[in-house]
C-alpha cells in the first residue's frame, strides 16, 4: 500500500514524470546499437529486476531479447550488470533459468548482484520452502558455477577492463527479512578495503546493491522506507571516503526519468550526493512508475579519461533516451 499511497500522494510528479520522460524533448535517437564516443575505456550494460520465474515466458523472453541485442551492438559490451531481483520467488528452478539465459545468450561476462527476491522472498507465495539461508547458498553456488568465481559468501568483487565492480548482499542475519537487508561488520570492511584497492589508481569503482540509499534517487517519495537505513548501515560515510565512487541499485521499480524531472521534482534516476554518484535503475522485467513506464528499460554506462556518461535505453526497441542521459566528471 506504500506505494500506492505515494502515487496518490504525489500524483502530479508520478504523471508528469511519465509524460516529461516519453516526450523526445531533446531530439529523437535513432534505434541504433552504437552510440560510443571515441576513446571509451569501459562499456557496460546495466539492467536490475529481471524477476525471472521458472514457467513464466515473457520476462525470460525479455532477458534473452535485450542480451541478443546488445550481442549485436557495433561496439562491443565489455559487461552486463545486473542489480538484484533476478528471480521472483527466490526459487532454484527459477535461478537455474536466469543464469542459462546469461550463458546461452550473453556476450560478455555478467555481474550479478542479488536482491530481496532472490533471498527474502523465500517460500513466497508457497512457490518454494527452502529457507534464506538457502536461498542465499544456492545464489552463491549458481554464481560460482555460471560466472566461473570461486565466492564463499553473497558479496564479492570482480574487475572488468582493470575497473573494480563491488557486489553488495544479504547475509540473512538473525534470520533475515523479507524486504530488507543485512550486512556484516565483515562486509562493510571488505566495502572499504575494495574501495581503497580500487580507486587508489584514480579510477572509478563501482559498487552495486540491489538496494537505493534512503532519501536518495527520490526514494522518500517513490516507495519511503525501502531504501538502506544509514542509521543502520551507514554506507554513504564509506563511499565518501573515496573518489569516483559509483554506487548503482534497484529495487524502485522507479522508471528512467528525464533530466527535467530532476529539475522541478527533484526526482533523479542519477545524482551526485557529498561526491558519490548514485545510480538507481528502472525493473526490466516488469512495469515502472514515476518515470517511463514499459519493461526493457536500462543503461548504458561508459567510462572515458575525464567522465562517465550513463545513458538510458530500452533493450528490446534500441531507443535511447537522450533526455535522461546524465555525464559526470571524474576528479
Amino acid at each position: 500500500m506504500s506505494v500506492v499511497r505515494a502515487i496518490l500522494t504525489h500524483f502530479t510528479a508520478f504523471l508528469m514524470s511519465i509524460l516529461l520522460t516519453a516526450i523526445p524533448y531533446k531530439g529523437l535517437k535513432a534505434p541504433v546499437l552504437d552510440t560510443l564516443e571515441e576513446d571509451c575505456l569501459l562499456n557496460v550494460q546495466l539492467l536490475s529486476d529481471t524477476h525471472i520465474e521458472a514457467k513464466e515466458p515473457f520476462r525470460a523472453f525479455f532477458l534473452r531479447q535485450g542480451l541478443r541485442n546488445i550481442s549485436r551492438a557495433k561496439s562491443p559490451a565489455d559487461a552486463v550488470v545486473i542489480t538484484g531481483d533476478l528471480t521472483n520467488y527466490a526459487d532454484e528452478p527459477a535461478l537455474e533459468r536466469y543464469f542459462r539465459i546469461l550463458a546461452d545468450s550473453s556476450p560478455a561476462p555478467v555481474i550479478s548482484a542479488p536482491g530481496n527476491h532472490d533471498i527474502g522472498h523465500a517460500g513466497d507465495r508457497n512457490v518454494t520452502d527452502i529457507s534464506r539461508e538457502e536461498a542465499m547458498a544456492n545464489f552463491i553456488r549458481y554464481q560460482n558455477l555460471y560466472a566461473g568465481t570461486q565466492n564463499d559468501t553473497v558479496y564479492y568483487s570482480q574487475d572488468i577492463c582493470g575497473y573494480r565492480f563491488i557486489v553488495l548482499g544479504d547475509e540473512v542475519l538473525d534470520g533475515g527479512h523479507w524486504d530488507d537487508i543485512t550486512m556484516s561488520e565483515q562486509q562493510l570492511a571488505f566495502l572499504d578495503k575494495s574501495l581503497a584497492e580500487g580507486t587508489k589508481d584514480g579510477k572509478p569503482v563501482f559498487v552495486l546493491c540491489h538496494w537505493p540509499i534512503q532519501n536518495i534517487n527520490g526514494e522518500q517519495v517513490i516507495w519511503p522506507g525501502n531504501g538502506i537505513d544509514t542509521s543502520q548501515y551507514d554506507i554513504p560515510a564509506i563511499l565518501e571516503k573515496y573518489s569516483n565512487v559509483f554506487y548503482i541499485s534497484g529495487h524502485l521499480h522507479a522508471g528512467i526519468k528525464a533530466t527535467a524531472v530532476e529539475e522541478l521534482y527533484d526526482l533523479s534516476s542519477a545524482e551526485t550526493v557529498n561526491g558519490v554518484t548514485y545510480i538507481n535503475l528502472p525493473t526490466y522485467g516488469l512495469v515502472n512508475m514515476f518515470g517511463a513506464p514499459w519493461s526493457g528499460i536500462g543503461a548504458q554506462l561508459e567510462v572515458y579519461e575525464d567522465e562517465v556518461i550513463f545513458r538510458p535505453r530500452n533493450f528490446l526497441t534500441n531507443y535511447w533516451y537522450a533526455n535522461a542521459e546524465y555525464r559526470f566528471a571524474l576528479v
